[in-house]
């Protein structure tokens, strides 16, 4: 999997790729962490469940379990959610709440 670096001059990158459909780069400096952290999760959440055996890696269409680097997904996942503390809705953090007692229970059944 190669990286694209990031282009110089990301607000001219991300206007073009609106009118060409290209890839569109984010200045994650320009984010909240709080934003940043939130985007984490949704991968260390989409991890947990490949990593479980229960959906299909989307690289390489098949299935990767492995429960030690799913537990670790969960774990950071849930890391992540203490740290957030305050500086998430309370709606947001019911539902974030809710997606990792998921996780736990699915796991506990895969082990």
């Amino acid at each position: 999997m190669s990286v694209k670096p990031m282009p110089k001059d990301v607000e001219k990158k991300e206007k073009k790729s609106e009118e060409t459909g290209e890839t569109t780069f984010v200045d994650l400096r320009a984010l909240p962490v709080w934003q940043i952290m939130q985007f984490s999760m949704s991968l260390f959440e989409s991890l947990a469940w490949q990593k479980m055996g229960l959906i299909v890696n989307p690289q390489t269409q098949e299935i990767d379990k492995d429960l030690d680097q799913a537990r670790a997904a969960i774990d950071s996942f849930e890391s992540l959610l203490t740290h957030l503390g305050e500086n998430i809705s309370l709606d947001d953090k019911k539902t974030l709440e809710a997606r990792l007692a998921d996780l736990k229970l699915n796991y506990s059944k895969q082990v």
